[in-house]
């Protein structure tokens, strides 16, 4: 009877040991096939998105030529396929007219002018709704418009433009955004907007905020107005033969931006004289 008890007792025992080496290899094998797939995903995923820069990479190079396609001229999009890194990278460009862009204190925003047709204003809105850092005390902002004065010669309008009275802030000279020869406008996206009047030769809009950053939207008034193009949207997507997916976005300028000293340097193409 003993020797049953004690055949029983180690029967159990071997099952046990058996049941916990069991249990000990499935969550090693189950951790090892947990890691597998996540280093597979993350090197598919690198893949697609190395692909997908690629893909933007490929097309910045190629930018200036690519803009002058109808497509990109016109406002529609143009798409590319091509293969980086063993993958096949889709390319969209898309160009807009419209300037929309958060200019950090410091830097300063700049409007392509060059082209424009049947415009009478420019309308410049900012501190955009819903972001308390801008609307809470909105940016005063600097507007400088270049212009061909002619015989080589560039000129610049300047106007200050203040956000409003607030404590600390020492704006003599500056203006409200209706003061002449600005026209006063309202916004249903932004808590500023103003209107300066288009002149002949006009070239680029350069925009400074002070104070705090500003979310600046500018565009033509007049009827049937065009403005040239001022970004490209470039959008790549890259997919790997697991299908993971990555995508990659650029905005980029159609027109370089100049430094703020830019503001304070005189040009002439002929010579200057005191």
């Amino acid at each position: 009877m003993k020797l049953k008890e004690r055949s029983g007792q180690v029967l159990i025992l071997v099952l046990l040991v058996v049941v916990v080496a069991l249990a000990v290899g499935l969550s090693v094998a189950s951790r090892n096939i947990t890691n597998l797939r996540t280093s597979t995903q993350t090197e598919q995923s690198q893949r697609a998105f190395t692909a997908a820069e690629g893909g933007v990479e490929d097309v910045l190079q190629r930018l200036a030529t690519i803009a002058n396609t109808t497509e990109v001229k016109t406002g529609g999009t143009y798409s590319e396929t091509f293969p980086v890194g063993g993958l096949q990278a889709t390319v969209s460009i898309k160009s807009q007219t419209a300037y929309s862009r958060t200019i950090e204190l410091g830097e300063v925003g700049q409007i392509n002018l060059d082209g424009a047709t049947n415009t009478t204003n420019i309308q410049i809105e900012w501190a955009k709704n819903g972001d308390s850092s801008e609307t809470a005390q909105p940016a005063s902002i600097m507007l400088t418009l270049v212009r061909d004065a002619g015989g080589g010669n560039y000129a610049q309008t300047r106007y200050g433009v203040t956000g409003g009275t607030f404590a600390g802030r020492d704006e003599s000279g500056f203006d409200a955004p209706g003061s002449a020869p600005m026209t006063s406008c309202t916004s249903s996206e932004y808590a500023k907007c103003t209107q300066i009047p288009w002149e002949a030769g006009a070239k680029l809009l350069r925009i400074r905020p002070l104070w705090v950053k500003a979310t600046v939207k500018v565009s033509c008034i007049g009827a049937s107005c065009i403005f040239p193009v001022q970004l490209y949207d470039i959008s790549s997507v890259a997919t790997t033969d697991l299908g993971v997916t990555r995508k990659v976005q650029v905005l980029r300028s159609a027109l370089a931006e100049l430094p703020a000293f830019f503001d304070y340097a005189l040009y002439s193409e002929g010579d200057i004289i005191k």
